[in-house]
């Protein structure tokens, strides 16, 4: 706490200190966090409960392992006032090895009158916080895998593209890694599906307790493609229509192009119209064209969001 605390007032012209979060920071915590979303676009506020249950203690499903560490709740202080907010932790990604261990900045937020300074402040702190793990594979910052699925639409951790924050990452040596666009409809009413010219096509679905469903198309005994989506709960209070987030859709090589993931998608956003979602938001990297363009033609516009990660090397 003494090197934390030392960051914290090395640059004390600025007024800002950088300290751990305590019990009672949650009230200025949930307002902050709501600032922040309500400035790209999403309107229901988060409390208290909202923050300590689906931001500080998500381990990372569905697609990272993360651990839960408050000594990774770090927050930015200007007299009273809570102005900036870093979540930290360490872990691994659903695709790296078992003996991985990455350092993560999983959200930065700070408020609208937050100095200048007080990203790159809540970085060095962060630095502090990660010289004091075991060797690490590198730090990633903002990783869309790495958000809140239950904060936001699954857009939780996406909550910078102000340029002072990307200097900030710069000057602590993160470089860009990836860039999202984020596609999204709404829905009234079932869409027409377009079922592939394929003898023997069979589809089984299973929805799972933690609100992921799965679609799994089977020609024969052989599986040839399978898409999962995530439903998004949303705070009691919110009047936003339930949505819901494309998580991933696999197509065997083979079986490309011949519209069987086409159909998957349509049979997937009838089956979650059905259960009350009606608004569905897909993610995918910025260099996929042909991606964008068959999400177009099927209503789909772009979302103003966007995404961003980060990554710096160990040293």
């Amino acid at each position: 706490m003494d090197a934390l605390y030392r960051v914290a007032r090395h640059r004390e012209r600025t007024m800002i200190e950088v300290t751990p979060l305590y019990d009672h920071d949650l009230p200025r915590l949930a307002a902050l966090w709501s600032e922040a979303l309500a400035r790209v676009g999403f309107a229901c506020a988060l409390s208290e409960k909202d923050v300590e249950e689906h931001v500080l203690l998500h381990g990372g499903e569905p697609r990272a392992i993360l651990a839960i560490d408050p000594r990774g709740w770090l927050t930015a202080r200007q007299g009273d006032a809570l102005v900036g907010f870093i979540h930290c932790t360490v872990g691994r990604l659903e695709m790296d090895e078992p003996e991985t261990l990455r350092g993560v900045v999983r959200a930065l937020v700070t408020a609208p009158d937050a100095p200048p300074a007080t990203a790159g402040l809540l970085l060095k702190a962060a630095d502090v916080y990660f010289d004091g793990k075991r060797t690490l594979d590198g730090v990633i910052a903002f990783d869309l895998v790495t958000g809140y699925p239950r904060v936001a639409y699954g857009r939780g951790a996406i909550l910078g593209e102000e340029w002072t924050l990307m200097e900030a990452l710069g000057q602590r040596g993160f470089k860009l890694a990836r860039r999202w666009l984020f596609y999204e409809q709404h829905f009234r009413a079932p869409i027409p599906e377009r079922l592939p010219q394929l003898p023997g096509l069979t589809l089984f679905w299973q929805d799972s307790m933690d609100g992921h469903v799965s679609l799994v198309a089977r020609l024969g005994a052989d599986e040839i493609a399978s898409i999962r989506f995530i439903r998004y709960p949303q705070p009691d209070d919110c009047s936003e229509p339930l949505s819901a987030g494309l998580h991933r859709l696999d197509v065997h090589p083979e079986r490309q192009g011949q519209g069987v993931g086409r159909w998957l998608l349509e049979r997937g956003i009838n089956h979650l119209i059905a259960r009350g979602v009606r608004h569905l938001f897909v993610d995918i990297p910025h260099e996929d064209g042909a991606s964008q363009a068959r999400l177009m033609r099927m209503g789909f516009h772009e979302s103003p969001l966007r995404g961003y990660s980060y990554e710096r090397s160990s040293p």
